[in-house]
């Protein structure tokens, strides 16, 4: 069995690779951290003339029709590098419209977005970052002129200061069906947003829905039917979560070796020391592993085969691996690396917040075991 990339996917990564470490230095990434608005709108607009938007979409609307695995590799360098940017949010956003939508909503939505002209968001996880968009529950009903309205709120929404559009599920009073998906305008009458703050520093944002009208145009999909849809991208985005930790523990492991064996104390480089060495070993041993149990997991959504316990096992797995790299780096660093001028504390973030995001290790271990009916 061959575990490695293609020779295309390759030179993706290496593309990829080469715009970031050109256009993302560790000060402009910095710099893009403290900006309240959280993102370049010079890198998103060329991001969006790459064709990353839409690496993953349907040519038919303007997509370059590449697999998820693929997409697997632009978002291991989007971990590497740090670079805060709605690519993320705005991508499961489009796939989520293309796997539930209409024709015309793919249209309407989706060409918009892939070419840059706007920011989509989801309003889709629990307040504890589990993929749980069920709660807090938003009510929607429907007003004496037939609009749809919905009432509540919804926490960790990330840039919803930015967006566009949000995707969010409401339960429709009177109906007995699940949840329906609604792709609310940010302009509209009855929004609020309150920044969230984290550890990481992220653009997240609590957001308020009262009584906010939305056409029927923008209801994706059948009433009571978004469930299925919303589960499998909520799948994809914990994979996709999965590789930006993937590639932010390749990237601390990379810049301690370079560490350890430029820097010398007592007349020697640090990496003779065989306790150096053990530790870098470890730390090698969590990125090669993490990159395995996730490249499985997204290999197989690639090939559209069951991927539960594969995700779970990624997820739980990647955010210890990720977490326990960025200490050891921080041992091995020494004052340094707790500099705030310093790349270190920004992948520390990282791990934190990714370890969280889309269930944790204790949610997707016990989310596995029901999967094997333990």
């Amino acid at each position: 069995m061959d575990f490695g990339f293609t020779a295309e996917q390759k030179m993706l990564r290496d593309s990829f690779r080469s715009f970031f470490s050109k256009e993302c230095t560790t000060d402009q990434v910095l710099a893009l951290w403290a900006d309240p608005q959280g993102y370049s709108e010079k890198h998103w607009k060329k991001m969006a003339k790459l064709g990353w938007i839409g690496l993953a979409m349907d040519e038919a609307y303007g997509g370059s029709g590449y697999g998820f695995l693929d997409l697997f590799i632009l978002f291991e360098e989007l971990g590497r590098s740090q670079l805060p940017s709605p690519l993320f949010t705005t991508i499961l956003s489009c796939m989520l419209i293309d796997l539930c939508g209409n024709n015309d909503q793919k249209q309407n939505f989706l060409e918009s977005a892939i070419n840059g002209r706007c920011i989509l968001t989801m309003a889709l996880l629990g307040e504890d970052g589990d993929p749980d968009f069920h709660s807090p529950k938003i009510e929607a009903t429907i007003d004496e002129n037939g609009q749809h309205r919905l009432t509540g709120k919804r926490w960790l929404v990330p840039f919803a200061n930015s967006a566009d559009a949000i995707l969010v599920c409401a339960d429709l009073v009177g109906h007995e069906g699940g949840p329906t998906l609604y792709c609310v305008d940010t302009q509209t009458e009855g929004i609020s947003c309150t920044r969230v703050e984290t550890l990481y520093g992220e653009n997240s944002f609590h957001v308020e829905f009262d009584a906010v009208k939305v056409p029927e145009s923008r209801i994706i999909g059948a009433i009571g039917a978004a469930s299925d849809g919303v589960e499998r991208i909520l799948s994809r985005a914990t994979i996709l979560k999965c590789a930006e930790m993937v590639g932010g523990a390749q990237y601390v492991l990379d810049e301690t070796l370079t560490h350890v064996k430029a820097r010398h104390q007592f007349g020697r480089p640090l990496g003779v020391l065989q306790t150096v060495q053990h530790l870098c070993a470890d730390m090698n041993t969590f990125c090669v592993s993490a990159r395995l149990v996730a490249c499985q997991a997204a290999s197989r959504i690639d090939q559209n085969l069951s991927a539960e316990k594969e995700i779970s096992i990624a997820k739980a797995w990647c955010g210890n691996a990720y977490k326990q790299m960025t200490w050891i780096a921080h041992q091995l660093f020494g004052a340094i690396g707790f500099t705030e001028e310093y790349f270190l504390h920004l992948y520390f973030k990282h791990a934190k917040a990714c370890e969280l995001q889309f269930g944790d290790a204790s949610w997707h271990r016990a989310r596995l075991a029901a999967t094997m009916g333990l």
